[in-house]
């Protein structure tokens, strides 16, 4: 399994780090900021599991089934560490696509998404979410704006069919 090309990792990466770390390429966490400019020249498999330089970084996702199915690259913000930039192999139509797409990774818990009213950090923890889910939203906007298959994007497809 191999998601796509290098070219088009680093775009999708070159996009989601623009957006969440707007002080530039030096306000990149070290090992992260490798992501910003991946080596054209370099087979993708050196920025995935189980490559050294990705070690801490990337994730292989896997289905139900235990096959995998994409990747999660925590790439983070500047204001949240923990947001991802997630690659997925999507079954559609009779073929398989990569979309893009950012995961978040702010649910309060396993068991809610938001955190009780009378929780002291309640307010916090939503003015958090509000801002990674408008994150979100621009970076998954910029990759459908340079040609990168969304979630949203297949959505629109499959509807004007």
């Amino acid at each position: 399994m191999q998601p796509s090309t290098t070219p088009l990792l680093s775009q999708a990466c070159r996009l989601f780090l623009a957006l969440a770390y707007p002080d530039g390429p030096s306000s990149i966490p070290a090992k992260k900021r490798l992501y910003y400019d991946l080596p054209a020249d370099q087979s993708i498999t050196s920025f995935l599991p189980p490559a050294a330089c990705a070690v801490g970084v990337c994730q292989e996702l896997r289905g139900a089934n235990g096959t995998p199915c994409g990747y999660d690259l925590r790439l983070g913000s500047s204001s949240f560490a923990h947001l991802k930039l997630r690659l997925q192999l999507v079954k559609h139509e009779s073929h398989s696509t990569w979309v893009y797409m950012v995961d978040t990774h702010d649910a309060f818990s396993k068991d809610t998404r938001f955190p009780p009213p009378d929780h002291p950090d309640a307010k916090q923890w939503l003015l958090m979410q509000s801002a990674n889910r408008l994150l979100k939203e621009k970076i998954e906007a910029a990759f459908e704006q340079n040609g990168l298959a969304t979630l949203n994007s297949l959505l629109r497809d499959e509807l004007q069919r």
